[in-house]
């Protein structure tokens, strides 16, 4: 389901159409939906967090959800470099529509050491995913 067809546009603060993807910002969490057919690079993903840190400033962490509507591709070795330089996603979810992204995952687990699950269901990910913000803000001032 692409978030422009769910009951989520009346809480959406902001949308980013680029030429990788589109990008939805909302509260307590952004949905990212790349394009068909990209090869998802470190540059690319650097416009995403200057995007992030723009809307939600440099102090925060936030959930990110991948809505993979669509067949791409993913350097692994960015992912890495991603994870390294930013502490700023709280949980990552995983939107599969397909049996064949299945074992995905097991790829992204390897790289990034928060809490991240699968779902297929897009509407089961983002309650997960303002979930875990909630626990996130709780342990922040908390601490």
């Amino acid at each position: 389901m692409l978030v422009s067809e769910s009951n989520l546009n009346n809480v959406l603060e902001d949308v980013y159409i680029l030429e990788t993807g589109t990008y939805y910002f909302f509260e307590d969490f952004i949905i990212s939906e790349i394009n068909e057919g990209m090869l998802f690079d470190w540059q690319m993903a650097q416009e995403l967090l200057h995007l992030a840190e723009n809307h939600y400033g440099t102090e925060n962490k936030i959930a990110y959800i991948s809505n993979r509507v669509h067949s791409y591709s993913l350097v692994p070795q960015d992912w890495l470099k991603f994870f390294k330089a930013r502490n700023s996603i709280s949980a990552f979810a995983v939107v599969s529509y397909n049996e064949k992204e299945k074992s995905d995952i097991l790829i992204e687990r390897l790289f990034f050491k928060s809490k991240i699950k699968k779902f297929f269901d897009l509407n089961d990910a983002v309650d997960w995913a303002k979930e875990q913000q909630k626990e996130y803000i709780i342990k922040k001032t908390t601490a």
